[in-house]
């Protein structure tokens, strides 16, 4: 039985020539209704978790945006794994499943050199530094059918721009570096795109975890980017009141990572 998570994306969303030649097969393949066979994937499934390529137009041109679930599920195995103690990592997987994942790891990029994921995953929250690539203008609330969710949207040349003035703003201030090497690893994954190609910030389930009410006072592009200007103006304490609202926003929710 799979596990359900509530989850938020930032998903990359690319014109078809900007794939890779796997990529682009696999794209054709199921847009065609070819959906390739799920495999068994490590750790917890996902409610979106269910297909292999998510598409949006913009413009009137195509973009799609794959989900490589079964390459993200090895690198977020292998990231774990060399983030905790090996006799800790054993209660979660087996040293040969974990070996198993850095042969295939191996395999793939020399099979298809260039691949990277498009597709971020964050369980039961969305990181802060996220919304340093929005401007709250792009935010609109969707209604799913389901339930209300948020989504923003923007060029991945306008988001990579916004994470460079972040860190001219924040670099060798009183921010902690920790946060600081966040906002680079942001601006180098973006880095590895074309400017044309879409970002979005999908809200998707974790927007369940807020009322109507809530989502519709949700400006948290606005506060984060309005702490980041207090900080450049030297207001620490305007600053600190902006960041303060935006966590207080995401600490209940952060609450069930903790729980689960």
């Amino acid at each position: 039985m799979s596990a359900r998570l509530c989850c938020a994306y930032l998903r990359v969303y690319q014109p078809v020539h900007s794939l890779t030649d796997a990529e682009q097969t696999l794209v054709r393949r199921e847009l065609e209704g070819h959906s390739s066979e799920r495999r068994n994937t490590l750790g917890l499934l996902a409610p979106e978790e269910c297909r292999e390529v998510y598409t949006k137009e913009v413009d009137g041109k195509m973009l799609v945006c794959p989900a490589h679930t079964r390459l993200r599920s090895l690198l977020g195995l292998v990231a774990f794994d060399r983030t905790i103690h090996s006799g800790v990592s054993e209660a979660f997987f087996a040293r040969s499943e974990v070996s198993r994942a850095r042969v295939e790891l191996d395999q793939i990029r020399q099979t298809q050199p260039g691949i990277r994921p498009s597709v971020v995953q964050s369980v039961w929250h969305i990181p802060v530094r996220w919304f340093v690539c929005f401007d709250d203008s792009e935010r609109r609330i969707e209604d799913t059918g389901d339930h209300l969710t948020i989504r923003y949207e923007t060029t991945v040349a306008s988001a990579r721009n916004r994470v460079i003035a972040a860190l001219d703003s924040l670099t060798g201030g009183i921010v902690h570096p920790v946060i600081v090497g966040m906002l680079y690893e942001l601006k180098e994954w973006l880095g590895d795109f074309d400017t044309e190609c879409v970002l979005e910030l999908d809200y998707a389930t974790v927007a369940t975890l807020f009322d109507p009410d809530e989502l519709a006072d949700d400006h948290s592009s606005n506060d984060v980017w309005s702490a980041i200007t207090a900080l450049a103006d030297g207001d620490g304490m305007k600053a600190g009141l902006f960041y303060r609202r935006v966590n207080e926003r995401w600490a209940a929710p952060r609450r069930f990572e903790s729980l689960n």
